[in-house]
């Protein structure tokens, strides 16, 4: 892209980049939407992580389940602002809002809203008993306090997936490592 700077007098620009990780077993060296075995927080997509170690930790995860590959932490780059460009739904916290969206996705009766990207905390390994016994409980508006009192005390990491082609665009690939 070329800039006409004598357009932009005064004008300050942040092109904030930040490096999401997604550990595997595969080199994707371009991104593409995984459709998964099981229901997972988000639904299918493409799923990453700023948070390194846990990228690491999934990679030892899917080399285990499927017996199959190296570790591999698959590095890409994305622009912030690209982030404006897409229909992203952000996740804060883990509340109650977070909580029923990850319940309907992992039940697969999710019939809202169709997002470019969503970002949110991980239901992980720690967390998935407490997601059980929030989806059986009768009184979902009472039950709610005690289980995400229950997640919090859980070190909650991040994920960022990517549910499209257009959205996977922004992703710039820098390098796959060896774990």
């Amino acid at each position: 892209m070329i800039w006409n700077l004598e357009n932009c007098r005064g004008a300050i620009f942040y092109l904030t980049t930040m490096l999401l990780y997604h550990g595997t077993n595969i080199r994707f060296e371009t991104p593409k939407i995984i459709t998964p075995n099981r229901a997972l927080d988000f639904g299918t997509g493409f799923y990453t992580t700023s948070d390194k170690k846990q990228a690491g930790d999934w990679a030892k995860v899917v080399v285990k389940r499927t017996k199959v590959g190296k570790l591999l932490l698959n590095i890409y780059e994305l622009k912030e602002s690209y982030m404006q460009e897409l229909n992203t739904r952000k996740f804060e916290t883990a509340n109650k809002e977070w909580l029923d969206f990850v319940c309907e996705h992992r039940l697969e009766t999710y019939k809202g809203d169709n997002y470019d990207l969503i970002i949110g905390a991980v239901a992980n390994d720690q967390t998935m008993p407490v997601l059980q016994a929030y989806m059986n409980a009768r009184n979902k508006d009472l039950y709610a306090p005690v289980a995400l009192n229950d997640i919090m005390a859980n070190k909650l990491t991040d994920q960022y997936v990517f549910k499209n082609d257009l959205a996977l665009s922004f992703l710039q690939l820098q390098e796959i490592v060896e774990l």
